[in-house]
């Protein structure tokens, strides 16, 4: 008690920093926060459209009810044991209170083991309707399934070897091993470490040894760690022997060769500033320079590689998401799905000794370039024999800048038919149909709350006009598969595909994961949660 005194004591006195006095703390908010109207939009009870209100009660049906409902005869039957049975309601008819009744469609996942002992995923979708009577509640009128895709396997091709292989590791034990969970559970906000996992890792050989190393970076307060692998499925940590134990927040790395002496140097995004390492052959990094790179005024989310000019040397691509001002109010983005009030991105081209020029504007890539991006890569899309670049951007229209082979870059997206209106996460390349041409897959956000409110009639009162309606609802649809028609233009082919569906993406890649020689597609997903029902 004695001590919770002194320390309140401590504060309400006058503090003498910098030469500065009276820094007075008042006794109390000048006004207590207004958090009616943020429940309004958290708890679906006290929303104000019919659709959402609905959806607390139909969603617990659902749920208790999800095994007894009238599935086609064999569907259950086809396991031995069913592990997983999600139901997510994706949109809902009903607009006014008036209405008795509703028709929902449901994103139907089965899976389990089946009676053959392989593991078995039923996908598809269903549609539900509910009459509801004042005594009685909601009753279910129909439940009728579309087709539904079946995926077998006969074993889990994978095993986690983490704890084999990290384990013995003191970051790993008492840091990387524990869940998001248990961290938000002990760590008090005020430490300013984040917890919502915008950190990536860079995979390169950086001593030359023939074996791949893992540099993971964490959020600022928290060391990144470089793992060298021993060549016997372990790794061990060296990060502060290696000088690149960097405590700012890091979204990303990137093992690569910047000054062609042979071995791998390593560039760190890191808040608002780019980091590079330079490798000195003998496993350490030295210290950046300083003013290698300005600092960004812009909060840096990732970067790509790529020799744009074809003088021999790596050239960076740096994606900005935000503008970042310390006491300044937040502008956001606007209009929410095609956003253009973002902060630049930055080509930097390589001098040939491993420094860099800002040659952003130079090189016609301010084009456009007014977006929140999360992600960019290069590829030769066109097969000219100059790297080009897409950029994926949260909150509205992607980039795809075409090499002009002349030092010089514009953004065709539009004319490509890849701007792909979403909530771009990432990006990757690949030949998916073996027709010689690379084709294009974009992280997006899937939200089956978000297609509830948007595909709802009564959206229409809101987002006035067709088009404004179908950029809402591409907000919430997913993932895009963009073929490469080889004309230099592509083709929307994602729900032919039916490869809409990634939950909240965050990366993806192709891969042929099953060794048959057709590329397969890789997509991490998830966020922040809680066992909350009214988490939307």
């Amino acid at each position: 008690m004695r001590r919770a005194a002194a320390v309140v004591s401590w504060l309400v006195c006058s503090l003498t920093v910098h030469g500065q006095t009276s820094f007075p703390v008042p006794a109390k908010a000048p006004r207590a926060p207004a958090v009616e109207r943020v429940l309004a939009r958290t708890d679906a009870n006290k929303d104000g459209w019919i659709g959402e209100q609905d959806y607390e009660e139909l969603n617990a049906w659902l749920q208790k009810n999800k095994a007894s409902l009238p599935w086609p005869a064999g569907t259950l039957d086809r396991f031995r044991q069913v592990q997983l049975l999600e139901l997510k309601i994706i949109a809902s008819n009903r607009a006014v209170a008036s209405a008795t009744n509703t028709a929902l469609r449901l994103r139907v996942e089965l899976g389990g083991i089946a009676k053959t002992g392989q593991r078995l995923s039923l996908l598809g979708h269903a549609e539900a309707v509910f009459d509801k009577s004042r005594a009685e509640g909601w009753q279910l009128r129909s439940f009728r399934p579309e087709a539904i895709r079946p995926a077998t396997n006969a074993a889990p091709r994978f095993r986690d070897v983490s704890q084999a292989a990290l384990g013995h590791n003191t970051s790993y034990r008492h840091q990387l091993a524990r869940g998001l969970d248990d961290w938000r559970a002990e760590l008090d906000a005020a430490t300013g470490i984040d917890v919502y996992g915008h950190n990536g890792i860079a995979v390169g050989d950086y001593n030359g040894d023939g074996w791949e190393d893992l540099y993971v970076c964490q959020p600022a307060g928290l060391p990144n760690r470089l793992y060298r692998n021993n060549g016997d499925g372990t790794f061990d940590d060296v990060s502060h022997a290696a000088g690149v134990d960097v405590l700012d927040a890091s979204t990303m790395g990137l093992f690569a060769d910047l000054d062609n002496d042979g071995d791998q140097d390593l560039i760190v995004i890191a808040g608002t500033r780019v980091l590079v390492f330079r490798n000195d052959g003998r496993g350490k990094f030295a210290r950046p320079m300083p003013d290698a790179m300005p600092e960004s005024g812009a909060t840096l989310t990732s970067a790509a590689l790529a020799d744009y000019d074809r003088d021999g040397d790596l050239d960076l691509y740096v994606c900005a998401y935000d503008f970042w001002n310390a006491g300044a109010t937040y502008d956001a983005p606007t209009p929410y799905y095609d956003a253009t009030n973002g902060p630049p991105n930055i080509l930097y081209r390589n001098r040939g000794d491993g420094s860099f020029e800002d040659v952003t504007a130079a090189s016609g890539m301010n084009q456009n370039n007014n977006r929140f991006s999360f992600a960019a890569s290069w590829a030769d899309y066109d097969k000219d024999g100059w790297p080009d670049l897409y950029v994926a951007n949260d909150f509205g229209r992607n980039n795809l800048y075409r090499n002009n082979g002349d030092g010089s870059f514009s953004d065709v997206a539009a004319q490509a038919g890849v701007e792909d209106l979403g909530a771009g996460m990432s990006v990757a390349w690949g030949d998916y149909n073996g027709d010689g041409w690379l084709d294009l897959y974009v992280s997006n956000m899937w939200s089956s709350a978000g297609q509830r409110l948007t595909f709802n009639p009564a959206f229409a009162e809101v987002a006035e006009g067709e088009a404004v309606r179908a950029a809402f609802q591409r907000q919430a649809r997913g993932n895009s598969l963009l073929r490469n028609n080889g004309d230099g233009t592509f083709r929307d082919v994602t729900l032919d595909a039916g490869v809409a569906f990634g939950r909240w993406a965050w990366g993806s890649g192709f891969w042929d994961y099953d060794n048959d020689g057709r590329l397969d597609i890789f997509v991490t997903n998830g966020y922040v949660t809680g066992p909350d029902t009214h988490d939307l």
